[in-house]
């Protein structure tokens, strides 16, 4: 990484997705008041972040680009736990 804008993303991007899995989980439980609506607002913001890892997207290193994957990849993990119940994996 070798700005530190890289790593600001990247703890932004952590952020979002614990507040998706904090959303899927409070929707799953009803233990707030979550709408559909809140939860699917919260995957466009979480992988709109992540697609800058694109190729048209920002010059990024290649360290970044692999970890804005990899939180690509779980907050798919989190959409899938959702949708067919299955356990979202370590948090």
């Amino acid at each position: 990484m070798a700005d530190n804008w890289e790593v600001a993303l990247i703890a932004v991007i952590e952020r979002e997705l614990e507040q998706l899995k904090w959303l899927i989980e409070s929707e799953r439980t009803g233990a707030e008041d979550i709408g559909k609506g809140d939860v699917q607002a919260q995957i466009s913001r979480v992988c709109g972040l992540t697609d800058l890892s694109n190729p048209d997207g920002l010059p990024l290193s290649e360290t970044t680009i692999a970890k804005l994957r990899q939180q690509n990849e779980a907050a798919m993990n989190a959409v899938r736990a959702r949708v067919f119940g299955a356990p979202q994996g370590p948090r």
